[in-house]
């Protein structure tokens, strides 16, 4: 915009007030050609003819302009200072809102990654006039301005009043005690002199900032949250004790943001209780990883084969769905829950009527999947269930596969081998009701007879 148009003050139409100080006032002006928007923060007229104030914004106007290189400081446009008709002012970018009204409008639909990013950017702003040796001494979400681009904000650090360039020699601020800044932000020490102001005291403002951004309530109670660390330090009483500097404050909070926005457990380590613990859809592919890792912390049962049935068995069955994304690798994950199985029916502290379901799940992977190999040690662990461990449930499972949808012929002598396995003291009666194979019934019968000797 700048450069482009024209930003004389003739060209300019005042449309409201926005915002009024001690001896400025702020006015929303619109560019009579374009429509653009602007704000134009000016000394009151009555001021004009004090040196103090007058300097102060011609101040500001200077530090805004030896701060133009720094994206989240607001950019200043034009500038004036018309003697004869008493009129100071600098026009500059319009902001939607401040972080004030942006925070406590929003508060409800902010996520943490989202107050992470307000704070990117002010801290931005701080390190890039710290590193010019300019305070800003008025830290608070007054002054913060939001630019709504969309469904992402940019942020921009505004007035720079009370600002001050620790290199300059000026004593002008000796006699500004009575306008040190918003109270519940300012240092103790800036709220006793302003001219005692140092880095530390918007180290000190920038920690109550953060407060507000992250909690949305005043910093005044200061109560336990994610940066609670960060915050105690940066508003110690004794500047001593708190951050040294902005770039000892921006490790101290980059170490949390990363324990805030990446505690993902590597999958090596993480538990299926662990993945359903986070409340999110499945994501399969993940899910996979964990599942044929097969990790759990205290009870097989518990931190492994209960999330298993909860996440494929729950509500519509998702074998299915698991399948199609990871096709025949699933072979890998068949494997560590048979493991998994044999490993909790040696444990006590597990419900023994979960079986039921472990017959459910083995059996949909077995109707599922393409695998002869997979079918096979399906059909095994599921004969071990059904009559070697003699579960009730898991024999109305072996039933169905054998009854209605048949054992495939070139799983039939591999099937009698897995049956012929099994002692059994049983009769063969017993066995009436399935449609055995000639092939399999044969190992069946050889193996009860020799049970029976």
């Amino acid at each position: 915009m700048k450069g482009s148009i024209s930003l004389e003050l003739y060209n300019l139409e005042h449309k409201t007030i926005i915002g009024s100080g001690y001896f400025c006032i702020v006015k929303s002006m619109i560019h009579k050609e374009s429509g653009s928007t602007f704000a134009l923060k000016e000394l009151k007229r009555r001021f004009y003819s004090n040196d103090e104030y007058r300097y102060r914004l011609l101040r500001e106007i200077n530090l805004l302009k030896e701060l133009s290189d720094c994206p989240h400081i607001i950019e200043i446009y034009a500038e004036g200072n018309d003697h004869e008709n008493e009129k100071l002012w600098y026009l500059m970018e319009m902001g939607d809102c401040n972080l004030h009204q942006y925070i406590r409008r929003n508060n409800q639909k902010l996520t943490l990654e989202d107050r992470f990013k307000i704070t990117d950017q002010i801290l931005s702003a701080i390190k890039c006039a710290h590193n010019k040796s300019i305070l800003h001494r008025d830290i608070a979400p007054n002054n913060v301005l939001v630019f709504e681009e969309g469904s992402e904000i940019n942020i921009k650090l505004s007035d720079f009043g009370l600002g001050k360039n620790e290199e300059s020699l000026s004593h002008y601020t000796g006699s500004s005690q009575n306008h040190y800044g918003q109270i519940m932000y300012v240092s103790p020490e800036q709220r006793d002199k302003l001219k005692d102001a140092t880095f530390k005291s918007d180290i000190y403002s920038l920690g109550k900032l953060i407060y507000f951004i992250f909690t949305a309530k005043d910093p005044i109670d200061i109560q336990a949250f994610e940066l609670i660390s960060l915050v105690r330090k940066s508003i110690s009483k004794d500047p001593s004790e708190r951050f040294k500097d902005v770039e000892e404050f921006e490790a101290h909070y980059r170490k949390l943001k990363e324990l805030a926005l990446e505690d993902e457990i590597p999958s090596e380590y993480m538990t299926l209780k662990d993945l359903l613990s986070l409340g999110e859809s499945i994501d399969w592919m993940r899910f996979h990883e964990i599942a044929i890792e097969g990790n759990y912390q205290n009870h097989v049962y518990h931190d492994y084969l209960s999330p298993v049935i909860d996440i494929l068995l729950q509500g519509d069955n998702k074998v299915d769905e698991y399948y199609s994304e990871v096709g025949n690798d699933i072979a890998e994950f068949i494997n560590t829950l048979i493991n998994r199985i044999h490993d909790c029916l040696g444990t006590l502290g597990w419900p023994f009527s979960s079986t039921s379901s472990f017959g459910k799940l083995l059996k949909q992977l077995y109707l599922t999947v393409n695998d002869d190999e997979s079918k096979l040690k399906c059909l095994e662990i599921l004969w071990y269930l059904a009559y070697h461990s003699d579960q009730w449930d898991v024999q109305k499972d072996v039933k169905q596969i054998v009854n209605k949808h048949g054992i495939p012929k070139k799983l039939e002598i591999p099937f009698s081998e897995i049956v012929s396995r099994y002692k059994l003291n049983s009769s063969l009666t017993y066995f009436d009701e399935l449609d055995l194979p000639k092939v399999v019934k044969a190992s069946l019968v050889k193996n009860i007879r020799e049970d029976s000797d």
